[in-house]
């Protein structure tokens, strides 16, 4: 995997990357999902099968096939099969409702939907049979749709009966049917886009992130910074309509030929169950969900020993989530990441044994041969080492483009290829880059500009502040003060006056939330992400007309 040049990455394919695994390591399992156990020989027949069994319906080479299914085995055999026959996936967050499916399906131009009949009490087939009510009078596996005019299947994971519907086993078995008559694969190409990622889209309508085969070389990046060895067992909890899942997870899977073990759902306690009796060793996710271990071990203690490394981003790590998860899970390293849905999911990491302080302070350096630059977002200019600015990112980790949306990929990416994260950050003397926050989050008191995720860092320093997002609020003397929303601690009492107190203490008057609002839960996306803006909004709400009029 290391010894791979520059043109080897550019001609390596996922299906590629799966079939050498399947001839190296063929009575290995690569995926365990419940009882359910796959080893890679299987795995690869099961995808050419799946992929001569699309093609069999019509499906040709750029088609896009949109999955909204949950974490399992059918998720990976379904992508792999469509990066094999050249098909692009386009992944469905499983939260999404009705309206929100029917835009991606339209978006993306979705040659076929799969998904799954029923989960968690929700039934994911009516709502499809809303957007595509010709389902109900159609011939099996052939829909013609008045309000989605390109789609032409729709496949259900089970066996479910219903007009209109065909399901993945018999796919399989048309597939292997048309290998037996003689039938071939054309050979993929690696430069032909593979997912549209969806981003979750704060404003407006979400966009499609396109990304091809090379983003493999990115995920070699990742098992080097995380010493991910082949066999090794991967946990596969985060979502796979999400980069992190698809990348850091399954795709690790695929390339270095790791057990992959999916999650339908994230419970602290099931995946500890799950981490003690596979022997998991390769983990990774938002804060939220190392508090939720460290939680759930305190309560009932597992043997996590296995684990070997794993990753935190998305959110800033505190020293005491940090030590304790390091502490209760028995982890070999905790490594800080830095990424984006159009950079990979992985731009940056803490090293393997680099100090807990660098890890707290949300630190990292480029894992891979492309370019991170922190520059002054009006004119480009790249900024020195200690200067808060931008950052910008280019080479092979950089997304293609947004889907059919020339317009956004021209504001994102530049004429020579750097694409505009919207974060900030600034560089150190030793190399490490500290994101401070978003270039859009952060706001001016008084002239001098605030960053909320200094405040925040503050904040959760104090011993009863379990989390805080601070925002910028309107105010009329000074145009934006700081807002803090905090999360207390179970059990701790602390209040506004002495949070307040405690800042001014430590950082200049102009920092210091001038208002406080204690909230038991944060608004969050699908993937545990909280959404600030919903904050912003709030903290908007509760000023006066008289506190901002002139």
């Amino acid at each position: 995997m290391t010894s791979k040049t520059k043109s080897d990455w550019a001609r390596l394919t996922f299906g590629q990357a799966l079939a050498d695994s399947a001839a190296l390591y063929p009575d290995r399992l690569a995926v365990i999902d419940g009882d359910l156990r796959i080893t890679f020989r299987e795995l690869d027949r099961q995808v050419d099968a799946l992929a001569h069994g699309l093609l069999g319906q019509g499906l040709l080479r750029g088609d896009s096939v949109a999955i909204w299914l949950t974490n399992s085995a059918a998720w990976v055999v379904c992508w792999l099969a469509c990066t094999r026959m050249g098909a692009v996936v386009v992944p469905i967050n499983t939260r999404y409702k009705q309206d929100e499916v029917a835009y991606i399906l339209q978006q993306s131009n979705a040659r076929a939907l799969i998904l799954m009949d029923c989960m968690w009490d929700i039934d994911y087939l009516a709502m499809a049979t809303r957007i595509v009510p010709e389902i109900a009078s159609a011939r099996e596996g052939h829909v013609t749709c008045a309000a989605l005019p390109l789609l032409h299947s729709v496949v259900v994971w089970k066996d479910v009966q219903a007009p209109g519907l065909i399901n993945l086993r018999t796919l399989g078995e048309q597939g292997e049917a048309r290998i037996v008559g003689g039938a071939t694969l054309a050979a993929a190409n690696p430069a032909d886009p593979i997912i549209i990622v969806y981003t979750s889209g704060t404003t407006g309508h979400p966009k499609g992130a396109m990304h091809n085969h090379i983003v493999l070389r990115n995920v070699a990046n990742v098992a080097r910074a995380m010493h991910v060895l082949p066999g090794d067992v991967v946990l596969g909890h985060m979502p796979f309509y999400h980069v992190a899942g698809a990348f850091t997870e399954l795709g690790l899977s695929v390339l270095l030929g790791c057990t992959l073990v999916p999650l339908p759902h994230w419970i602290a306690d099931e995946a500890l169950d799950v981490i003690e009796r596979e022997r998991v060793n390769i983990f990774g996710g938002i804060p939220t969900h190392f508090v939720d271990c460290i939680d759930a071990i305190r309560r009932r203690p597992r043997d996590t020993s296995s684990l070997k490394s794993a990753w935190i981003g998305g959110a800033p790590v505190t020293p005491d989530v940090a030590l304790a998860a390091k502490a209760e899970l028995k982890l070999e390293a905790l490594q800080a990441v830095y990424g984006m849905t159009e950079t990979t999911a992985s731009t940056t990491f803490s090293e393997f044994d680099a100090p807990l302080d660098i890890l707290c302070d949300n630190k990292g350096k480029p894992i891979g041969e492309f370019e991170v630059s922190v520059c002054d977002p009006e004119n480009g200019r790249a900024l020195p080492q200690g200067e808060v600015g931008e950052v910008w990112v280019r080479g092979h980790l950089v997304m293609m483009g947004y889907y059919q949306n020339p317009q956004a990929t021209a504001e994102a990416i530049t004429p020579d290829g750097w694409f505009k994260t919207g974060d900030l950050g600034v560089y150190d003397a030793q190399g490490y880059l500290k994101i401070t926050g978003r270039l859009k989050d952060m706001f001016i008191v008084g002239g001098s500009n605030a960053y909320p995720a200094e405040i925040e860092r503050m904040l959760q320093s104090h011993p009863q502040v379990k989390q805080a997002v601070v925002v910028g609020m309107p105010d009329r003397r000074l145009g934006e003060v700081a807002m803090a929303f905090v999360q207390r601690h179970e059990g701790a009492t602390v209040e506004a006056a002495e949070l307040s107190a405690f800042c001014r203490e430590r950082m200049a008057d102009y920092k210091v939330p001038r208002k406080f609002s204690f909230v038991d839960e944060f608004p969050r996306t699908s993937t545990g992400k909280i959404q600030r803006f919903v904050l912003s909004q709030e903290a908007q709400a509760m000023v006066s007309p008289a506190a901002t009029a002139l």
